[in-house]
């Protein structure tokens, strides 16, 4: 999660800093109406488009997790006695929370 995090203070201080460009660009140097429209337009694409592959870089690292996790707990071999059949359970509930989650926020930011 570190470099998830990482990775949205970058594209924030980006989006940021791209927007307090523009906004100094539209004072100092004043356009027509329609090239300026033009170029707002073209920033948001651009801002849109890196947003976008943000939100995508995100859910790839929550589904790289979700991978991680399950392929431990496949590589973990406990016999019956040692675990009860309800924390079994508990796990793959867990396990099926986590997915979900992922799934959830990749219909939610894409």
């Amino acid at each position: 999660m570190d470099d998830y995090t990482e990775e949205k203070r970058i594209a924030g201080a980006f989006i940021i800093g791209g927007l307090i460009g523009a906004g100094i660009s539209l004072l100092y140097a004043p356009q027509s109406g329609k090239r300026t429209r033009r170029d707002i337009s073209r920033f948001a694409r651009h801002v849109s488009h890196e947003a976008i592959d943000t939100i995508e870089d995100a859910a790839d690292a929550l589904q790289d997790m979700v991978d991680a996790v399950s392929d431990r707990m496949s590589d973990i071999t406990i016999s019956k006695k040692e675990i009860t059949e309800g924390a079994k359970k508990k796990i793959v509930r867990t396990l099926e929370n986590v997915e979900k989650a992922v799934q959830k926020q990749k219909e939610r930011f894409l």
